[in-house]
């Protein structure tokens, strides 16, 4: 956190950290409700960054849905929020119930508080904080999405030894890898691939996919060293089938997968895209692009997409775009 907070501080921001000590499920829920609702409430705050993903915000939704006084407060004062993983939960809260615009992006802890040098131009967190700042300091359409010529196989050294301060050990990229041919333009909208496939059935955040680009990436296995496994992923892919959420989709985004290094792996992983979306039923859309492995989610480095706003996709051209601004 300290590391977090001083590649921040190094460029003008001030920052406040918001943490209480859990006590038990119950007292984590209500530190967290309060955290969410200090932060919101407080004028002289205009980004939230969380801090780290995990596996229980869904805790927190019935008590957020039914908190009218909360949405009003955000409403009348917008604010960024920022990041990914479990946090996809936070996202859609706020853009069913407040319409607030939100960045599927870094995290305090796992990118902006990593050991590699953010003053480094080719170093992870370098690439992290500039394709953040890029998303929600710049008022201007964002253009093409940025591409890492390298990447982090494994998590930092720090994840498993509290002491270290070695940077992760990089690879180069595999490169984008069009799936489904095609062009489309629409609003994003997506997040982690299981937390996704969980959220659907939560009727009061779940969004209308007509005409969406969806963005999907997959986190880590539970012992953080490999990647989700692949019945995991056929299974959340083959939910979000079911809920129709590509009967009407623009197309499709998925992120780097975390833990498929090899080209045999990343092959396997791309089959259970293409054998759901590509053959069957789906098979009959006219014109639905499939982008794969883009800097997004479980991996280092990230790019920062912005939530709903328009984007593009062609396969003909190699291009996947942000039309618009992502604040104002």
């Amino acid at each position: 956190m300290a590391r977090a907070t001083a590649v921040l501080t190094e460029r003008g921001y001030k920052v406040r950290e918001f943490f209480s000590q859990d006590a038990g499920i119950q007292s984590s829920i209500e530190n967290r409700l309060s955290e969410l609702r200090a932060a919101f409430s407080d004028p002289t705050i205009s980004a939230i960054i969380c801090t780290i993903g995990g596996p229980c915000f869904n805790e927190l939704i019935p008590a957020l849905a039914a908190d009218t006084e909360l949405h009003n407060t955000i409403r009348a004062n917008p604010k960024i929020v920022v990041g990914y993983s479990d946090i996809t939960g936070l996202h859609w809260f706020l853009h069913a119930l407040t319409g607030l615009r939100t960045f599927y992006g870094p995290g305090a802890i796992p990118e902006l508080g990593s050991p590699s040098s953010a003053d480094d131009e080719d170093s992870p967190v370098a690439f992290c904080l500039r394709q953040l700042l890029r998303a929600i300091a710049q008022a201007e359409p964002l253009g093409d999405v940025a591409r890492s010529l390298t990447y982090a196989p494994k998590l930092d050294p720090v994840f498993f030894d509290p002491a270290s301060t070695a940077p992760p050990e990089l690879a180069p990229t595999a490169g984008w890898r069009w799936l489904r041919p095609g062009r489309a333009r629409g609003r994003l909208f997506g997040g982690c691939l299981t937390v996704v496939a969980r959220l659907g059935g939560v009727r009061a955040l779940a969004p209308d996919w007509r005409g969406r680009i969806v963005f999907l990436e997959t986190a880590m296995s539970d012992a953080e060293v490999t990647g989700n496994p692949i019945p995991r992923v056929r299974a959340g892919i083959a939910d979000l089938v079911a809920h129709g959420v590509f009967d009407e989709a623009a197309g499709l985004v998925v992120g780097r997968p975390f833990g498929y290094d090899s080209e045999e792996a990343r092959d396997e992983y791309a089959g259970v895209i293409t054998a759901l979306l590509c053959e069957g039923p789906l098979a009959e859309r006219n014109s639905f692009p499939i982008l794969f492995n883009i800097d997004i989610g479980h991996t280092t480095p990230m790019v920062t997409l912005p939530i709903d706003a328009l984007a593009e996709l062609d396969s003909e051209t190699d291009r996947f775009a942000i039309l618009e601004p992502a604040v104002c």
